[in-house]
Formats: structure tokens, sequence, C-alpha cells
């Protein structure tokens, strides 16, 4: 009774270790762009496209991130809004009441926010997805206090998300 207890316990382990809900727990850092995307696209993201090697973007809701997957396996996410003037003081407000992200303004006077996601220990998809769920709150925020601060623009119409480099 005892050994076939042992056996079905020993099974149930094996099975369960093997499992996709064990898969989504599985540390790693050394993925391809092919594996992220697949890795956000099984965790519920529909539009994840590799733009270039190292480069991903990642489409929800209609806004544009775009990932960053750096050589030791750590990630950045990328939000970037053009034709909106905010000033340096805005984006010193944004950094000092906000944790996860940090903002600052480009070479082109642009607002950008970023946020990392280190790998030193590694990264579950379970993880990898609430990261990038948690920065797209972020960003709506973002987009909306940069809004609030704008000390230009009116023309709601002119305002967009933007790329990396354009």
């Amino acid at each position: 009774m005892y050994r076939l207890l042992s056996i079905v316990i020993v099974f149930v382990a094996v099975v369960g270790l093997n499992s996709p809900a064990h898969a989504q727990d599985k540390l790693g850092k050394d993925y391809s762009d092919e594996q992220l995307s697949g890795m956000l696209k099984e965790q519920g993201f529909r539009n994840v496209e590799v733009v270039e090697a190292g480069v991903l973007r990642v489409t929800i809701d209609g806004l544009e991130y775009y990932l960053f997957v750096y050589e030791d396996g750590d990630l950045q996410l990328w939000f970037g809004l053009t034709n909106y003037q905010v000033t340096i003081g805005d984006m010193n407000e944004w950094n000092r009441t906000r944790r996860l992200s940090r903002a600052y303004i480009d070479d082109e006077n642009d607002p950008i926010l970023e946020g990392d996601l280190l790998a030193n220990a590694g990264y579950s998809a379970k993880q990898l997805y609430e990261w990038v769920s948690v920065f797209d709150g972020i960003a709506r925020a973002f987009r909306d206090f940069v809004a609030e601060r704008d000390n230009i623009n009116t023309n709601e119409s002119k305002r967009q998300t933007r790329q990396p480099g354009s």
C-alpha cells in the first residue's frame, strides 16, 4: 500500500513539475527574441513583434512599447510621446513621486518613460507578463501626467506616441 502511494506521489510530482503552470514559473535569462515574443503571446499579449535583433514592439490597446533585450539578459521597456511640451521640472516631479519607472526629456525634447527588469537570478514568463502589465499601467498614467502638464499643444490630434530614434 505504501509502495503504491509512493509511486503515485512521485508520478504526481513529476507530472506537476512538467506542467505548463510550472513552466510559467521556470526562471531563465538567456531568452532569444523569438522566445520572449512567444512568452508574451502565451501570456495574452497578442500584438508582439520582433522589430530587429534585440528589439521587440509590444502594442497594448493602441500604445506601443519597445522592449530592448540586453546581452546580460536584462530587459528595458521604452515608451515615448511626441508633440508635447513638458519641462525638466515635470519629469523630476514624475521621478520623485512615482516608482518602477524613470522619465526624462530626450534630445528631441520629447518625454520618454523607461522601466527595467533585471535578470540577475532570471525571470519567469509570469514575471515577464506582470512586469509588462505594470509598465502598461504606468505608461498610461505617464501619458495622462504629460498631457496635464503640456505647456504648448492644445490640439490632441498632433499628439502621438513615437518610436525610439525617430
